[in-house]
């Protein structure tokens, strides 16, 4: 029997976490993949970080976009309000 994962009923963090543990990927393995620490990994998950470099390198390794946070407007400091 095959599982189907409906992943439109959880959160985003949730979902990634979901798909990640359902394709046997494993934070460290996704580091090692593209090339940053575990914690950058984290950071992404949580929607902490999500810089385009990284996004877009996450999406070359196999990870969905849709589960990915938006990536930020850029680097430097954000403008003042």
């Amino acid at each position: 029997m095959d599982l189907v994962l409906d992943l439109t009923k959880v959160d985003r963090e949730t979902a990634l976490r979901a798909w990640l543990a359902y394709n046997d990927i494993g934070e460290k393995q996704l580091a090692l993949r593209i090339g940053v620490s575990p914690s950058a990994i984290t950071r992404i998950i949580t929607g902490e970080r999500a810089s385009r470099g990284l996004v877009s390198r996450l999406v070359e390794a196999g990870v969905p976009e849709a589960l990915l946070p938006a990536p930020g407007p850029g680097p430097g400091r954000p403008p003042r309000k």
